[in-house]
């Protein structure tokens, strides 16, 4: 009998479950709770120990740039009269997102999810990256799936990338 293979959505979702059981259950219940094999289990922790270690490696060299560039930057003397200079833009890349109350529940729908998961902003926040992801990782398959058939993708369709709308 064939195994069927999990999609990229799928994965991340059952990774983010076992995340959020990580260190409050055993991989085995961890794997019983899900239904998948205690190997799987341990072998989505490995995956997602990776990509903390990468996470953490960037946040280093961004931390060593800033520093750097402190180091770097002469520093004027302060007068009475002198201006003050615009704050540097930061290099993390950052987003302000307003919920509104749409939103706040599609939110709390996502951490419902994941069992053990606790309503916090923190969670609320790997939500919300994981949908954005877990998203675009659909929108990018369905794209080489369309030019493998011969579709005209949406970048091709307006000079804007955006669909162009009907004529009257």
């Amino acid at each position: 009998m064939a195994k069927t293979q999990l999609t990229d959505p799928e994965i991340a979702a059952r990774r983010a479950r076992v995340a959020a059981m990580r260190g409050t259950m055993s991989n085995r219940s961890i794997a019983a709770r899900l239904g998948v094999a205690e190997s799987t289990v341990r072998r989505d922790i490995a995956a997602l120990d990776a990509a903390r270690a990468t996470l953490d490696a960037e946040r280093a060299t961004l931390d060593t740039a800033r520093a750097t560039t402190r180091a770097s930057t002469p520093q004027r003397p302060t007068t009475q009269h002198a201006t003050t200079q615009a704050p540097a833009a930061p290099l993390e890349r950052r987003i302000t997102l307003t919920v509104d109350d749409q939103l706040a529940a599609a939110l709390r729908v996502l951490v419902d999810y994941a069992p053990g998961a606790r309503h916090t902003s923190a969670a609320y926040r790997t939500a919300a990256h994981a949908a954005i992801l877990t998203m675009a990782d659909t929108i990018r398959h369905r794209a080489r799936h369309a030019a493998a058939q011969g579709a005209p993708s949406l970048a091709t369709a307006a000079p804007s990338g955006r669909a162009a709308a009907p004529r009257a």
